[in-house]
């Protein structure tokens, strides 16, 4: 295979793993946010917990409260007869105090607490329906179903209702059903269908969708979050004589898919708010559970970002550039003669990054050992470089290089001012460029200063020195 071809490859290796790792995030996110029961039951009490989305689910609570329970008419069953005008007026004034306490409730922490359990129960039933069905779940006649009537019993316990909802509960119970709604409706004022406050959230009907969808989203999420870094390390280790621009590249791309995802995240979710509602006053709600369902994502992106600049910057550190080889440089003598110091404060720097725990991967035991691997390679590598290139490196030697690039600095600020000063004239005296000719000459024996800043150390003693005459 001829440089060419082989550069080619590379990059298609490149073009490969960006693919990848784009539907790789979005499988990732799913098969954390929708198949992990814990993620989930996290991120639905999130959700209640937001102020736009405790509005929006009081006021579904309320309406299906209100449905269930004909207040106008019991009002008027117990008003007496000459105060039957004011039932409608009072039931309004009921539901419009209960729209009010509706947030109220569900922010207290037995309410959420509730809420999860809810979830959870409900989230378990999916994977159970996922995973093939169980004794009680199956494909053929089973729903998924999120039973909020236990927190709409409460709100109307909170309201006053109580009684009313339960009765209705009661009479609903057996094979009388349909006889005890229409007895209850006569008597009790109450129209509490069997499936009040229940959120179906798959039909039967879609059940073996689903299953295919699950399975399809847990198998991508493994070979395409595993596939796009190996694809990465392939690129890497095929390109021979340019790794270190290689992995330059690969962090770019990290940190591109991240900042796209993240782009993406944001656009996309203005406009699946936009379509998916028509009201201004349940946009925020919206817009908030797209938030909070996308937190995963959101980290997802994030870790790539961080990881593409991690990248970045070793490719950096390795690199030819003038300020990287004086970072080396700086390095060499700590590197060579106390790996020990080196490597404890590599360690307690890692720590410091297991504590924060910014990325998925720091806060999991085969995240944390293959990271601290990987670090323990990237530093091992760079001490081995940093041997080979500076074998006679001292310490402070860095500061001393420091100190003559500040004087020269000063040097050629303080020259044209001395000249302007004495109109001219002489401003160093031959003995005193003698001895700056002799301390440049010693830094570049030591090894202090390269050949190159010797020489331009020394040509801008000479050009002071030919101004003054």
């Amino acid at each position: 295979m001829t440089k060419r071809h082989h550069r080619v490859l590379v990059r298609v290796l490149f073009a490969a793993a960006i693919v990848a790792g784009l539907v790789g995030m979005f499988a990732v996110w799913a098969n954390r946010q929708a198949l992990n029961t814990d993620n989930w039951t996290d991120t639905s009490g999130k959700l209640l917990e937001d102020q736009h989305i405790q509005n929006a689910l009081g006021t579904y609570m309320v309406d299906q409260l209100f449905t269930a329970v004909n207040v106008q008419q019991l009002l008027e069953n117990r008003l007496p007869p000459q105060a039957d005008a004011l039932a409608g007026p009072a039931a309004a004034g009921l539901k419009q105090l209960a729209n009010s306490r509706a947030p109220i409730f569900l922010a207290r922490p037995k309410v959420q607490d509730a809420w999860r359990t809810a979830n959870r129960a409900a989230h378990k039933q999916l994977l159970t329906i996922i995973n093939g069905g169980g004794d009680t779940v199956s494909t053929k006649n089973g729903e998924v179903v999120l039973n909020l009537r236990p927190l709409i019993a409460s709100l109307a316990a909170d309201v006053g209702v109580e009684q009313q909802v339960q009765a209705a509960q009661s009479k609903l119970q057996g094979s009388s059903g349909a006889q005890a709604r229409q007895t209850a409706q006569q008597k009790l004022g109450i129209t509490l269908p069997s499936s009040t406050g229940q959120l179906v959230i798959m039909k039967s009907d879609q059940l073996s969708t689903v299953q295919d969808v699950g399975q399809g989203i847990r198998h991508l999420a493994i070979v395409l979050g595993v596939g796009t870094f190996l694809l990465f390390g392939l690129a890497v280790w095929l390109a021979r004589g340019w790794r270190r621009e290689a992995l330059r590249t690969t962090g770019w791309c990290l940190a591109g898919l991240g900042l796209v995802v993240l782009f993406a995240r944001r656009v996309v979710g203005d406009s699946v708010v936009d379509s998916l509602v028509s009201a201004d006053s349940v946009k925020p709600a919206v817009h908030s559970a797209w938030t909070i369902g996308t937190s995963l994502l959101y980290d997802i992106a994030i870790a790539l970002l961080i990881y593409g600049v991690v990248l970045v910057v070793a490719a950096w550190v390795a690199g030819p550039t003038r300020s990287a080889t004086a970072v080396r440089r700086a390095l060499a003598p700590s590197m060579r003669d106390r790996p020990d110091m080196v490597y404890g404060a590599v360690a307690l720097v890692y720590l410091l990054v297991l504590l924060w725990g910014p990325t998925y991967a720091t806060r999991k035991l085969w995240g944390i050992i293959l990271l601290g691997a990987l670090l323990v390679v990237g530093v091992e590598l760079l001490r081995r470089q940093t041997a080979r290139e500076f074998p006679d490196a001292k310490s402070g030697e860095t500061g001393e290089r420091m100190r003559a690039w500040f004087a020269g600095v000063r040097g050629r600020r303080a020259a044209p001012a001395a000249a302007t000063a004495d109109g001219g004239g002489a401003t160093q005296s031959v003995d005193d460029r003698f001895d700056e000719l002799d301390r440049a000459a010693a830094l570049h024996d030591r090894g202090v200063l390269s050949d190159d800043e010797f020489n331009a150390q020394k040509t801008l003693i000479l050009q002071r020195s030919d101004s003054s005459n």
